[in-house]
């Protein structure tokens, strides 16, 4: 178990099919074109609509004439729904159609994004967000999930990695979307409600294109969900790489909040400007996300630990990044190591999904890519807000993140060396 014969033969599938090459299109042809299509656009659209709430937060304030901390509030329910709806889905993913659950968690929330146009106060702003965030919170157990299941070993690190290239994509076209719409739309008119109106079409659409898709086979029968955890707290690997994740949450999740306060307080940059640069930066998580899949694939066939230390590494310059990025000097200086960061981020989690993939049987895969988002939003988000802003007390914002994002990422980084040890002997007890 582990030797050298075996590291590059172990996978989900006989090793002839996980060590033969295949070009991106036999990859797509294999698995098809329109499953990745489809759920590339959903990751684009899910982006979109957070950028877009963040550009329009102080119209949506002054329209419905509540305060900057109670559009916060609503703003953050989106994404505190997809962590709380995120293992639920999971554990409904190992048991029913996948793409059924990815369709109709779809329509829902492109209901919410229409209906956010009409809302007239606090409250109705709160319940339909918490809708959008359930809607969204497929992304990573289903989505992710069928894609691993639907594709080819030899391609899943580019085809996660075009999928998570929907993120950034999203936030880059998400300011330019809202911009567009504050340009044509009279101000009396309010811009935002017609906004995300229009978002609602192309969310409509793709919920019922993927009503649509094959689901994959899995070939196994469901497991019960106290099963399920009880084998994945067997995994070495996994349990090992939600730890590191945790830690990593501290970073992606919290740091960036007080980033902008970097900029707002210390570069002079108004929200406009905020919003164009943090545009600018997710352009680096586009590289981020083709280099890591490409890069992927390639290690994964020659030896799944590379995986492990290519995010061991990403992660770990990611944090450095974070903490040199809070001390730039100029805006230049804070776009260009920006654009490195969020490179860094895609080029690390990404060879994890691919991982989390190789080692979790596929009768518990949702449940696997459930607990990925748990781990990351909630452990890693609130225990980051908590040092975070303890340390900011003490310290200050820029001391804060320079101390907190270095320590949280190469805490993930050694964890995941660690882990590495483990890979092999788990991926072959799946292939068994």
């Amino acid at each position: 178990m582990g030797s050298k014969s075996e590291e590059g033969h172990v996978g989900t599938v006989p090793p002839t099919e996980a060590d033969s090459p295949m070009t991106l299109g036999e990859v797509l042809s294999a698995g098809g074109r329109s499953t990745l299509g489809v759920l590339v656009g959903l990751q684009v659209l899910d982006s979109a609509d957070n950028v877009m709430f963040v550009v329009f937060a102080p119209e949506i304030r002054e329209s419905l004439g509540i305060s900057a901390a109670a559009i916060a509030v609503v703003g953050a329910l989106a994404g505190v729904m997809v962590s709380l709806a995120a293992l639920p889905l999971g554990l409904l993913g190992d048991r029913h159609r996948r793409t059924t659950i990815a369709g109709l968690c779809t329509l829902a929330w492109a209901a919410a994004a229409g209906v956010l146009g009409l809302v007239q106060n606090l409250w109705q702003a709160a319940v339909i967000r918490v809708v959008a965030g359930i809607g969204k919170a497929n992304e990573g157990p289903i989505q992710a999930s069928l894609l691993v299941d639907a594709y080819p070993p030899a391609g899943r690190g580019r085809v996660l990695g075009l999928h998570r290239g929907g993120q950034p994509l999203g936030i880059v076209t998400g300011p330019l979307l809202a911009a567009a719409f504050a340009a044509v739309i009279p101000e009396e008119h309010e811009p935002w409600r017609w906004a995300f109106a229009f978002l609602a079409i192309p969310a409509l659409l793709l919920g019922l294109a993927a009503l649509r898709l094959p689901e994959p086979d899995r070939g196994r029968s469901a497991v019960p969900p106290r099963g399920a955890f009880t084998r994945l707290r067997k995994i070495r690997t996994f349990v090992l790489v939600m730890v590191a994740l945790g830690a990593f949450g501290m970073c992606v999740t919290t740091v960036p909040i007080y980033l902008n306060l970097v900029l707002e307080d210390h570069l002079g940059q108004s929200a406009a400007a905020r919003g164009v640069i943090t545009s600018v930066c997710a352009v680096g998580g586009l590289a981020g996300a083709a280099l890591g899949g490409s890069l992927s694939d390639r290690l994964f066939r020659r030896s799944p630990k590379g995986c492990v230390h290519l995010a061991a590494v990403a992660l770990t310059l990611l944090g450095i990044g974070f903490a040199v990025q809070a001390y730039a000097p100029d805006v230049t200086t804070y776009v260009v190591i920006g654009m490195v960061t969020q490179g860094m981020t895609f080029a690390g989690i990404i060879p994890l999904s691919l991982v989390v993939a190789s080692v979790t049987p596929p009768e518990i895969r949702a449940t696997a890519f459930g607990l990925v988002g748990i781990y990351l939003a909630l452990v890693g988000g609130l225990g980051g807000a908590l040092l975070t802003g303890v340390a900011e007390s003490f310290w200050g914002v820029r001391t804060a993140v320079a101390v907190v994002a270095p320590a949280a990422s190469v805490l993930a980084g050694v964890v995941l060396i660690f882990g590495a040890r483990h890979v092999l002997h788990d991926i072959a007890r799946v292939v068994r």
